[in-house]
């Protein structure tokens, strides 16, 4: 019975604390949108050009979030098709083109207003943090999908009004390497680039 009666608290404990500490993720998440936020709008960087708003904004992501797997999960199994080099090509790319959409799709409008709600917690490695972003008077419903890997939270989802971002990109790849191989998405990926315009809905 104390045996039990011990395991009984290990285990509450553990999970009340993976409850407590899953307003860390939140409050990171939250940093993290706010921070890119006034990196595109804020006075800091009123001056400077779209490529250092770019640089910066991703230095900003990646010093919190493992790009790499977003990346991996949109790509899925197609991700052995390619070869390293080609594997390392494309998630430079791939990592480029969210980055330089995000920047320039806010390009010519009003800062967004984001709030966010209460952190859901779906087990004691996963969460999802609501949130709504209101872009031109427009509200935008947005999930982040998160979960628990070493001992980090990692974003593995965003969900924009019911459309999960890796599920779309994912299909796009399928669509893709059903005709063509890696060094064809590469070259598709380096035109996308080269383009002055270029928004959130990346399609290639």
């Amino acid at each position: 019975m104390k045996k039990i009666f011990s395991v009984f608290l290990c285990v509450v404990l553990g999970f009340s604390s993976v409850l407590a500490a899953a307003t860390k993720p939140a409050d990171k998440l939250m940093q993290t949108v706010r921070g890119a936020l006034d990196l595109v709008y804020g006075d800091c960087c009123v001056e400077s050009t779209i490529e250092h708003k770019q640089a910066k904004v991703r230095e900003l992501i990646e010093s919190n979030y493992d790009m790499t797997i977003l990346i991996r999960r949109a790509i899925g199994r197609n991700w052995n098709k390619m070869s390293a080099d080609e594997q390392a090509q494309v998630l430079e790319l791939v990592k480029q083109l969210v980055v330089k959409a995000y920047v320039k799709g806010l390009e010519g409008k009003s800062r967004p207003e984001v709030t966010f709600d209460t952190t859901l917690q779906v087990s004691s490695k996963r969460i999802e943090i609501p949130s709504t972003v209101v872009l031109d008077g427009e509200p935008i419903r947005v999930l982040y999908r998160m979960g628990l890997m070493g001992a980090d939270w990692q974003l593995f989802d965003i969900v924009a009004e019911d459309v999960s971002v890796v599920s779309n990109y994912r299909q796009q790849f399928d669509d893709h390497f059903r005709k063509e191989n890696g060094a064809a998405l590469i070259t598709k990926l380096e035109e996308l680039l080269k383009k002055d315009k270029l928004d959130e809905n990346i399609e290639f």
